[in-house]
């Protein structure tokens, strides 16, 4: 009886630990993804195919400068 209280002591430790460790990652994901700068590009009036066009020079132009784009299109 008192093997079995022991490993389920154990058992409940280590999953508040691993649970702990999960929420910290967490945390430390949402801080990085808080300091990531938020930019709005707002093309000028034209057609769609310049816009296109213009759109895919500025994604060329970020990834030679190594700079990561998520693109979303309003």
């Amino acid at each position: 009886m008192p093997l079995l209280a022991l490993l389920l002591g154990i058992l409940a430790i280590c999953g508040y630990a691993a649970f702990s460790r999960l929420l910290a990652h967490r945390e430390r994901m949402a801080e990085l993804e808080a300091k990531r700068p938020h930019v709005l590009l707002q093309l000028p009036p034209g057609d769609l195919a310049d816009a296109d066009r213009l759109t895919e020079d500025i994604l060329v132009a970020c990834r030679e400068k190594g700079i990561e784009v998520d693109l979303e299109v309003r």
